[in-house]
């Protein structure tokens, strides 16, 4: 695995574009993977919980960067890729303190 690695490396350093492509297209696979999880884990956990909606709605976004990010008819800029990224990080940290603010709540009642 590490040699298909380097192979992977010396092919991204000689064809730099390709490259950027081929990594947004794996982001956006990911994002939209990571985007159902949390659509189902909302969803599954709405009776309990009861900032769902918040799960939901980062799911929904997460759902749509992934599909703009890996998508080549209308290429994304870089810089707008990785300010797209940027809120992705911004939407699961803020998603995390409310859980945790949530999970706090709980064990003192």
């Amino acid at each position: 695995m590490g040699a298909l690695f380097v192979v992977g490396a010396v092919w991204a350093f000689a064809r730099p574009f390709n490259a950027f492509w081929a990594l947004a297209s794996v982001l956006g696979l990911l994002l939209i993977f990571k985007g159902t999880l949390d659509i189902v884990a909302a969803v599954m956990t709405r009776e309990i919980n009861p900032s769902w909606w918040l799960g939901l709605v980062a799911g929904i976004l997460e759902i749509v960067l992934g599909f703009w990010a890996s998508q080549q008819g209308f290429p994304a800029r870089g810089a707008l890729l990785l300010i797209w990224v940027g809120f992705f990080a911004l939407f699961r940290g803020i998603s995390e303190i409310v859980v945790a603010f949530e999970v706090r709540s709980r064990q003192r009642a």
